[in-house]
Order: structure tokens, then C-alpha cells, then sequence
């Protein structure tokens, strides 16, 4: 989920709740399980959609996104 969070950011999409539980790969339940640990953790803030009071995107906050690309260029740039 951070990842592709990570991913929305750099490319300027929004993700909604119910899109990253899919994205996910794994039960609904436990997926919003995660989002709310995430959200309490601080992690991923959720702002609701202006357009439609039924949904919520979720952001990656500027210090999750922040260590996110730095754990991928100590990962994956040698």
C-alpha cells in the first residue's frame, strides 16, 4: 500500500480507501486493518473526496513518502 501511495504521489493521482484494500491483494478486512494502523500512525492521513461524500482517498504523508525513497535508493540504487 505505501508503495503504490508512494507511486500516486510522484505522479500526482489520488488513491481511494477502497482502491488500495484492492490493491492490496488481501482480505478487505485486513486491508482496512492496516489503513487505520497506518492512519494512527501517521503515515497516511485520509481526506475526503469534495465530489462524493461516500469516498475517502488516502495521501502518504511528506516524512513517510520521504523515507519510503530513501529505503528504495538504499534498496535498489547501489
Amino acid at each position: 500500500m505505501l508503495l503504490d501511495l508512494f507511486a500516486a504521489r510522484a505522479e500526482g493521482r489520488r488513491i481511494s480507501v477502497s482502491s488500495a484494500c484492492i490493491a492490496s491483494g488481501v482480505a478487505t478486512s485486513t486491508a482496512l486493518r492496516w489503513v487505520a494502523q497506518m492512519e494512527l500512525d501517521g503515515l497516511v492521513p485520509r481526506r475526503p473526496d469534495p465530489s462524493d461524500g461516500r469516498r475517502t482517498f488516502l495521501d502518504i504523508s511528506a516524512d513517510t513518502a520521504d523515507a519510503v525513497e530513501r529505503w528504495l535508493n538504499t534498496t535498489f540504487v547501489h
